[in-house]
């Protein structure tokens, strides 16, 4: 159950955009209409909705047809919230199963005096305290259908992440810059030793010199081979054009 009762600012049950029994602690007259912009905004293929703002926690638990909306001061728990969900969702599914209490068509507030009893009792903190497996009644342990929106995430578990996220960059870019400095240190040393500075054997490092040597070698044989056969295309034109000119008559002309 909810410990401090008062943190529950409102909460209600909606079928689509319909709400059929709310309940707000707060007199605020615009709080029914942010309720249901919220209720309006529910992204498909979502289970569970959280976002914290101003210090306030909206919450929404999606169970086709039904929605379920908390509006909940921060210092409110998960287990508690959950507790709430739990209780709600057993009371809509006990009237369902009845048969006679909802239609297909509900209206507005057409099960206000059916879960009136359960507000009260929600907010005068009464109910069973069972919260250990309210996860898994609720679908959100291991649940495929639950898929998080970040675009809904706290601007301040945003930041959180930018920290850990920047960490691997600033490693390696030190590697990379530490890397080049010791390949620096042992190519351009030229000791003659087989030990570098880092205690390391410089086999590896001299392959990897002759490697690039013999590939700029090979690199110079190709440029070469590229030019004599532009020099043997040039004479092969030259010649056809002596051919076909009968000598230099065409500059004589």
């Amino acid at each position: 159950m909810i410990t401090n009762p008062r943190l529950l600012f409102y909460s209600c049950i909606a079928k689509g955009t319909v709400i059929l029994a709310e309940f707000s602690s707060k007199d605020e007259p615009e709080i029914e209409s942010i309720a249901l912009r919220c209720i309006e905004s529910v992204p498909p293929h979502h289970s569970m909705i959280s976002h914290t703002v101003r210090k306030r926690t909206y919450a929404l638990i999606i169970d086709r047809p039904f929605t379920y909306l908390a509006i909940l001061d921060e210092a409110v728990t998960k287990t508690e919230s959950l507790w709430l969900f739990t209780r709600l969702k057993s009371a809509v599914e006990a009237l369902v199963s009845d048969g006679s209490a909802l239609n297909n068509n509900p209206t507005k507030h057409c099960l206000q005096s059916k879960l009136d009893p359960v507000f009260a009792e929600i907010a005068t903190g009464g109910g069973n305290n069972n919260n250990k497996d309210l996860e898994p009644e609720l679908g959100l342990v291991g649940s495929p259908r639950e898929i998080k929106n970040p675009s809904l995430d706290s601007s301040k578990e945003q930041r959180s992440l930018k920290p850990l996220l920047a960490k691997p960059l600033m490693v390696l870019k030190k590697n990379k810059k530490r890397l080049q400095t010791e390949a620096k240190m042992d190519v351009g040393g030229g000791g003659g030793g087989v030990i570098s500075s880092r205690g390391l054997p410089r086999n590896g490092l001299i392959h990897d010199h002759h490697h690039r040597q013999k590939a700029k070698q090979i690199w110079k044989k190709h440029v070469w081979v590229v030019l004599m056969f532009d020099v043997c295309i040039c004479v092969v034109l030259f010649g056809i054009w002596l051919w076909v000119c009968q000598g230099f008559q065409c500059i004589q002309g």
